[in-house]
């Protein structure tokens, strides 16, 4: 079975990205954990801190963890009228991307929404999370109503390590769409050092598997790549991108901005990512 976690970044509503993770656990035939990240306050300055302020602070943080496993019983109501057969409800207190990281060792992939409104969802934490958390990861706008479609996917891929690492966690995914577009950049092979021959393809790999793409490449300079593939995508329709997440170190996409970055801020589609 698939186990897929999703971050409830509203513990009282499902979120966009709830929504999806439910129609991906269907289509998957699923298991499902949704987890809502509660990052305890922390008061700045030397006055928040005086002994009269303390268990207050302590009594707020507390208050919201109850209120978050409280909410376990609604949650459980609304993934059986989704049709979702094994899910579970975990409430977590500490810093988010650890949160994510050490829970992420007991799932498959993870469903996270990307919007600067949604808690933990701009890029500098989602960011954050895409390189800490060591699993394949759904990036889901906060703007997106539609469900978890896969019939038509593009690939982006550059040949570096992370593109690879997200096209392998994807095949279980590509495997059930009717169409696959295959979109490639300049190699950047991070195995340079190594001469393989014949070289690594990723076509060769998807047919290995009895998967049918269409290839392309990319026209455009390299850092304008985020927003050609995603004007592929529109073209095509498509319901989902795949891709590797931050080729580049994180400094260097926000100095330089990057694909990563680009599809972050402007997405409109789920994508499938992993460092």
């Amino acid at each position: 079975m698939f186990d897929l976690l999703v971050h409830a970044s509203h513990y009282s509503i499902p979120t966009h990205a709830m929504r999806y993770a439910s129609h991906l656990a269907r289509r998957l035939d699923a298991s499902l954990t949704a987890m809502f990240v509660h990052e305890p306050f922390v008061p700045i300055g030397p006055a928040a801190m005086t002994a009269p302020a303390i268990p207050e602070i302590a009594a707020a943080n507390q208050c919201v963890i109850d209120e978050a496993i409280a909410a376990e019983g609604s949650f459980d109501r609304w993934a059986v009228e989704q049709g979702i057969e094994q899910h579970r409800w975990l409430v977590a207190s500490g810093s988010f991307s650890a949160a994510l990281a050490s829970a992420a060792n007991w799932h498959d992939a993870l469903i996270l929404e990307c919007g600067p409104a949604t808690p933990f969802g701009a890029v500098a934490p989602l960011g954050h999370a895409l390189l800490t958390c060591g699993a394949p990861c759904f990036v889901v706008p906060d703007s997106y109503d539609g469900g978890a479609s896969l019939d038509t996917v593009v690939i982006a891929s550059n040949g570096r390590a992370e593109a690879v690492r997200a096209i392998h966690a994807a095949l279980p995914i590509l495997a059930r769409a009717k169409r696959i577009e295959l979109v490639q950049g300049t190699p950047q092979d991070d195995f340079f050092l190594v001469d393989f021959r014949p070289p690594f393809d990723v076509a060769a790999l998807l047919q290995r598997h009895g998967l049918r793409c269409f290839v392309r490449s990319l026209q455009g300079p390299g850092h304008r790549a985020g927003e050609e593939i995603l004007s592929i995508a529109a073209a095509a329709d498509a319901d989902l991108v795949v891709m590797g997440a931050y080729g580049r170190t994180r400094a260097s996409e926000w100095l330089l901005g990057g694909a990563t970055r680009h599809m972050l801020e402007h997405a409109r589609i789920p994508v499938f990512m992993r460092h």
